[in-house]
């Protein structure tokens, strides 16, 4: 199949291009690499896509997408370009309802004009708001905590309108606080691993739960969804909540370095756990890396360097 990626330089982006491209598709990203984070790590993961041989054109979605589905052909979208983090969207709600809303918005349209009959469209766990338990694609009731949330939820709502006008096939995605090597440096673990193999304190905001999800668990499941032709809106988790507490008490015993307990931030969860029976009903989605087989990858990763 001929697939496009948008924000295919992001962490997720690249893994899913990686994987697809390894399974013989041909693969295509579109990546405006933003500064959202420094950008050396994006151009890192487009050196390895270009020598996998992934198509990759450096534009912004809200101005190069039409060209570039016009060259493209796709059979199937996959819109992950987004501008992530709670943090930032209580600084600059207005820029998440244009990176958020208003690029899914475009996609859509391009998917529509272009006749890309199936859409993947990446959302997070985010839109279940403040809710404890696994959580089920139900639950999420509009109820959210952050203009992140917000923007992810109304997203998806803008998906669910285009299919039932257009008939485009539209699949959703809620990730649950996906890790690895090569991931985001505003996330909890990459950050608590840089700073304790730095000898540096560890910060912990609160006294979250999450279920930390492994990159790889999370491309199998969205390659499994392309495979299957699934429709609907699907958890991909790891069905196991962890205290984000007592990871970074044992990095830290690990490593010899302090850590700090300060006050939740404002925006943040409490708890995420995912239900992904859905999941694993539809495309046999079952996630198999536990959090101590990611954190020692992620450990070797960051060890290489430095």
């Amino acid at each position: 199949m001929n697939i496009g990626i948008t924000g295919g330089a992001g962490f997720i982006g690249a893994a899913l291009a990686t994987r697809l491209r390894t399974s013989g598709h041909t693969v295509s990203i579109i990546d405006a690499f933003t500064d959202y984070y420094a950008s050396d790590l994006k151009r890192e993961r487009a050196a390895e896509l270009t020598r996998l041989s992934v198509n990759i054109c450096e534009a912004d979605v809200h101005v190069g997408l039409d060209a570039w589905c016009s060259s493209g052909q796709f059979d199937a979208l996959f819109h992950l370009a987004a501008l992530p983090g709670v943090p930032g969207s209580l600084r600059e709600p207005h820029r998440y309802i244009k990176e958020d809303i208003d690029m899914t918005v475009t996609v859509l349209e391009a998917a529509k004009q272009h006749q890309i009959q199936q859409v993947f469209f990446a959302s997070s766990s985010s839109v279940y708001g403040e809710q404890t338990g696994a959580l089920s694609e139900q639950q999420a009731t509009g109820q959210v905590v952050s203009p992140y949330a917000a923007a992810k939820y109304s997203a998806e709502t803008f998906c669910n309108a285009y299919q039932n006008l257009y008939g485009l096939q539209v699949t959703i995605f809620r990730f649950f606080t996906v890790y690895g090597p090569s991931g985001r440096p505003d996330m909890a673990l990459y950050r608590f691993i840089e700073q304790a193999l730095r000898g540096q304190e560890l910060v912990v905001f609160g006294d979250p739960v999450r279920d930390f999800t492994y990159i790889d668990d999370i491309t199998r499941g969205m390659e499994q969804a392309l495979q299957a032709r699934a429709i609907g809106t699907y958890n991909l988790g790891a069905n196991r909540p962890e205290s984000v507490r007592t990871i970074a008490s044992s990095l830290s015993e690990r490593y010899g370095v302090p850590v700090t307990f300060t006050e939740q931030r404002e925006g943040d969860v409490s708890m995420t756990w995912s239900n992904t029976e859905a999941a694993r009903q539809a495309f046999g989605y079952t996630p198999s890396v536990t959090l101590n087989e990611g954190l020692e990858r992620m450990i070797t990763w960051h060890l290489g360097r430095m």
